[in-house]
């Protein structure tokens, strides 16, 4: 997902400071952490390799993760999608499988032109976005190329049976368009496919571009059958990140990871485009059974591209804030020094919990929710 950056940036005079910085904040590398434990103010869960996105799906009883699997420092190869019951602790992969149910072609469920199921070891999911669909669901990856090859593209898988019985069957795929690095995903009601376009490539100098010139570096976009990509007006931002899409369609929610904002534009631009700050640099959206969004913002800056640079454990500090969706107001929900879980990058309430992804770990976080 990251590149090497281009030479044309070393000219600016920003870029020794920065390096300066990395290192200085570089020279020591964490202590590991212990095994997991649900005890304590944070739990954990282990089992993952960099779970990036987390996704409830009430139909089969399960969570299922995106392991992105970039950072992991283990054996070359791709990501996969692993699950577990609320609840529970035991964490199993759902896909790839190297079984049959792993792939049964739906073009109908995205673009005919797709060449068909992605290779296993080279397959990077990021944002992960789930819909019912009759008796099943349909999960939405927002899916990376990487060093050993891959697309990027919307992977769309269908979801079946309950629990530990839950099998993913990869159905269709949406690739993006050229020079669309895309982050997360959202499904309005009539089906149309929201992806937030972080960057055009995965260089980390975007990012600090992003922050210290301002630069915007992607938009919001979506994708339908029979009407291909389309840009939703007023979305250019500075590495739009999380996305999500009001109940009634309405509405298109995403975060700006460059300027520590959240905005909500119309789906169709008719409308004002308004935003509330959070602060630090704001990573997934996820719906609340209250109606909010919950965001997750990184609060640790340059330290997070360390993160990204292999000085792992990764203890960089974090926040997790309410929006109130309608009023555009928000509230601190949870903040936390990231020592006992780092660089978290999705929230998910759950009953009397909240799941945390955790993007450069092996660990997911577990917290009680606060009545």
């Amino acid at each position: 997902m990251y590149r090497a950056a281009p030479r044309g940036l070393c000219s600016h005079a920003f870029v020794p400071m920065v390096l300066a910085l990395l290192v200085l904040l570089g020279c020591n590398r964490p202590a590991p952490r212990g095994p997991c434990s649900l005890e304590g103010p944070i739990g954990t869960i282990c089992g993952f390799e960099n779970p990036e996105d987390i996704e409830y799906l009430p139909a089969e009883g399960i969570v299922v993760v995106s392991d992105l699997r970039m950072w992991s420092g283990k054996a070359p190869g791709g990501g996969f999608l692993s699950a577990f019951i609320p609840g529970g602790t035991e964490v199993w992969k759902i896909w790839p499988l190297g079984a049959p149910t792993d792939a049964r072609t739906d073009p109908s469920l995205g673009d005919p032109s797709c060449a068909g199921s992605p290779t296993p070891g080279a397959f990077y999911p990021h944002g992960i976005v789930a819909t019912p669909r009759g008796e099943t669901s349909l999960l939405y990856v927002v899916a990376h190329a990487g060093p050993t090859g891959g697309r990027e593209a919307v992977e769309v898988f269908e979801i079946s049976g309950r629990g530990k019985k839950a099998v993913a069957t990869w159905k269709a795929c949406i690739p993006t368009p050229g020079h669309v690095l895309g982050n997360d995903a959202a499904v309005a009601p009539d089906g149309e496919i929201i992806v937030s376009n972080y960057q055009p490539t995965g260089s980390e100098w975007h990012a600090v571009r992003s922050v210290l010139f301002r630069q915007i570096t992607g938009d919001v976009m979506a994708w339908k059958p029979g009407r291909g990509w389309r840009r939703l007006e007023g979305s250019a931002a500075r590495q739009p990140n999380g996305v999500a899409v009001s109940p009634d369609g309405k509405n298109v929610f995403y975060s700006e990871t460059g300027s520590g904002r959240v905005f909500r534009i119309p789906r169709e631009g008719e409308g004002e485009s308004i935003f509330v700050q959070v602060g630090g640099n704001p990573d997934n959206l996820s719906w609340t059974p209250r109606g909010t969004l919950l965001v997750t913002t990184h609060t640790g800056g340059a330290a997070f591209l360390l993160c990204a640079n292999g000085r792992l454990p990764c203890r960089t500090s974090w926040e997790v804030h309410e929006i109130n969706s309608e009023k555009m107001t928000e509230r601190l929900v949870l903040s936390h020094r990231g020592d006992l879980l780092g660089a978290v990058s999705s929230a998910l309430e759950l009953g009397d919990r909240m799941y945390l992804g955790s993007v450069f770990s092996d660990r997911i976080g577990v917290v009680a929710v606060a009545r």
